[in-house]
């Protein structure tokens, strides 16, 4: 028995002194550094080299290389029978990046810390400085069985450049940081402690901002001040964010628990172009509002006031489960001409716009509430018109009142727009939200047609007045009609595809309301078909019982034919022809009991105003050429009558001849 004890005695002495070899001793070491250092890689998936490992029993010196200029060093004592240790540290990387695979982040850029790290195992604390971001800055860590308890850190001169630059974004921003940071409990659920952040020399580098996102700014610089009292779960703040392009100002409480907020806030944007790229909107000017943010993550109330568009403007958004539920929104005398601008949009008019909406529901798909609309005091800059649309001084005075009601997602709305120009009324529009479809009636009155003149180009007389219906889903159709002219005329566009059929309208009607001369009497029926995006189409006309009216074509024939052909009624003409934008091309054919008159392409350019048409009037089979030619209205008429010239000359000879030579000389002429 006693030699077994020995024995047992002995193997454990020479295991004792085995692993005491192997570890506190440089031969032992190297052997378990290639050990340690296959283990730090597999366990970190990173390639690095445990460049030295000296372990004894109080004292430990490791450096490990990540690459040729960057380490990790620790150096210092420690005691295995109290676990505690004092150990200085030395962490140098050339670009984070090498430690993706540890941080699991995309970072780069370099990074040194030095300090020291001492206590045991229940207690441990860590001081160290660091260069990040060319900064100076000193950190004070206390972690209670390995978990983070107390955080004190100084930051000073913290580039922001360097940091968008480690996280992989444009340096758009200039400027250093200064943190000051006291928590003495980093619990979640008891956080204590004081942040204090400020920047005081951000500048916004301008080309990078153009680059980035094709907004071009002002010479900007910004100043950040922040300051954080943490208690448990309750975060009492103040901010203030100063620039010459916006200012910023809030301070509240927030319970991080329960999401419960009691704040307030001022926001002052003098350019709202600087927000294009995180709103995905093209806005511009300036922009001011304040107010209040109370409750909690079940009801969340935003109430405030802004002078948008030089407005009152008062708000109010309910939240539930932070989620748009409710709003009412109050907007009183907003100036038209500063919302175009705000929305970049060309300032063509100027009005006093109040605007009162309550929506009890903001869910899409169940929408609840009404919208009352109204614009007052309207004007158009016809100066603006005319270089984005060619409309030739186009200066209207307007006013316009709607009501939107809104349920189940379904809009229904009146309208009413008086102008100095038309009246126009939609009775209901309905439009299905979620569907994407909209119907409405409509009733358009123009008094004065030529008050249209900046749209037509042509002065018009008399008035109009359409009624009609749209229809808008995957296609768009308009159908509407307008009694006019003793007639009616009936038209359908289907997207860009116009069909009109004219009934029963009055030619004398007609010429007058286009202020050309009176040359023709009838009645016509016509039918229209006109694409609006090639602006081509084509046309047939008939014209019943008409009469040729005295004009200057009436006189020059009256008086080289000595024919009235104002006396002659054509029971049927017909004319059809295309068009090709403003150009109209055309054929005549109409016959009476005496006369044939027909023409080939005869051409109305109604952008220039102009005629050129030549017509065959064949007067008791005796043809006369007729040529119309100039401003529609003053054209210049030329007739040509040889054939009725030398019907007449013949005539005059024969009569002064002895009668028996009459028949002699009558078959002489027929051949002339």
């Amino acid at each position: 028995m006693k030699k077994l004890f020995i024995s047992l005695f002995g193997f454990l002495f020479l295991v004792a002194v085995g692993i005491y070899s192997l570890l506190f001793t440089s031969v032992g070491n190297s052997i378990l550094s290639p050990f340690i250092e296959s283990k730090i890689n597999e366990s970190l998936n990173i390639k690095a080299t445990l460049k030295k490992f000296s372990l004894s029993p109080s004292t430990i010196d490791i450096v490990l290389k990540l690459d040729k200029d960057s380490f990790i060093e620790a150096k210092g004592k420690y005691s295995l029978f109290s676990k505690s240790f004092d150990i200085d540290y030395d962490i140098k990387v050339i670009n984070l990046a090498l430690l993706k695979p540890i941080i699991e982040a995309k970072i780069r850029g370099p990074f040194a810390t030095t300090g020291r790290a001492y206590g045991d195992l229940n207690v441990i604390n860590i001081q160290g400085k660091t260069d990040v971001a060319r900064s100076k800055s000193k950190y004070n860590v206390v972690l209670n069985e390995f978990k983070p308890t107390t955080l004190i850190a100084k930051i000073d001169n913290l580039h922001i450049q360097d940091i968008l630059y480690m996280l992989y974004q444009p340096k758009f921003l200039a400027g250093t940081v200064q943190i000051d940071s006291n928590l003495n409990s980093l619990d979640p659920k008891n956080l204590k402690g004081t942040i204090n952040l400020v920047m005081n020399n951000g500048v916004i580098n301008r080309e990078i901002f153009k680059k980035e996102f094709n907004v071009n700014l002002p010479k900007t610089t910004i100043k950040l001040e922040a300051d954080a009292n943490l208690n448990k779960t309750k975060i009492d703040y103040s901010t203030k964010i100063l620039s010459n392009l916006a200012k910023i100002t809030s301070n509240g409480l927030v319970d991080t628990k329960n999401l419960n907020f009691d704040l307030n806030y001022i926001l002052n944007i003098k350019e709202l172009a600087l927000f294009q790229p995180i709103i995905d909107t093209k806005l511009q000017g300036p922009f001011n509002t304040k107010g209040i943010v109370k409750g909690d993550k079940n009801l969340l109330k935003i109430k405030g006031d802004s002078d948008i568009a030089a407005s009152l403007t008062k708000y109010e958004l309910f939240l539930k489960d932070l989620k748009p539920d409710s709003l009412i929104l109050d907007i009183k005398k907003a100036k038209l001409q500063k919302l175009l601008y705000l929305a970049s949009l060309p300032i063509y008019a100027d009005a006093d716009i109040d605007l009162r909406a309550k929506l009890d529901n903001l869910d899409i798909d169940n929408l609840l509430g009404d919208i009352l609309f109204e614009i007052k005091n309207g004007k158009t800059f016809p100066k603006v018109l005319y270089e984005e649309f060619n409309l030739t001084d186009a200066k209207i005075g307007f006013e316009a009142i709607s009501k939107t009601i809104f349920k189940n997602s379904v809009a229904k709305t009146n309208l009413s727009i008086d102008s100095s120009v038309a009246k126009a009324d939609i009775k209901e529009a309905i439009f299905d939200i979620k569907k994407s479809v909209l119907a409405l009636d409509f009733t358009i009155y123009v008094p004065d047609l030529d008050k249209l003149y900046f749209v037509t180009k042509k002065h018009l007389k008399g008035d109009i007045r359409i009624v009609g219906d749209v229809k808008k889903d995957k296609d768009l159709l308009v159908v509407a009609h307008s009694n006019i002219l003793g007639g009616r005329i009936d038209f359908r566009l289907l997207n860009d595809e116009l069909t009109k059929k004219i009934r029963g309208i009055n030619v004398i009607e007609l010429t007058n309301m286009l202020i050309y001369p009176k040359i023709f009497d009838s009645t016509m029926d016509a039918d229209l078909s006109y694409n609006l995006a090639s602006k081509k189409g084509k046309f047939i006309a008939n014209l019943f019982d008409g009469r040729i009216l005295p004009n200057k074509m009436t006189f020059l024939l009256n008086q080289m034919a000595k024919f009235d052909i104002t006396k002659e009624i054509y029971k049927k003409i017909t004319i059809d022809g295309k068009i090709d934008n403003k150009m109209i091309i055309s054929n005549l054919d109409m016959q009476s009991r005496l006369t044939h008159i027909s023409s080939k392409d005869a051409i109305l350019d109604l952008d220039k105003n102009r005629v050129d048409a030549k017509l065959k009037i064949d007067i008791k089979k005796k043809p006369v050429y007729v040529k119309i030619r100039g401003d529609i209205n003053k054209p210049k008429v030329s007739i040509d009558a040889k054939s009725i010239i030398k019907e007449k000359a013949k005539k005059e000879i024969i009569k002064k001849v002895p009668g028996k030579y009459k028949e002699q000389l009558n078959e002489v002429l027929k051949l002339f």
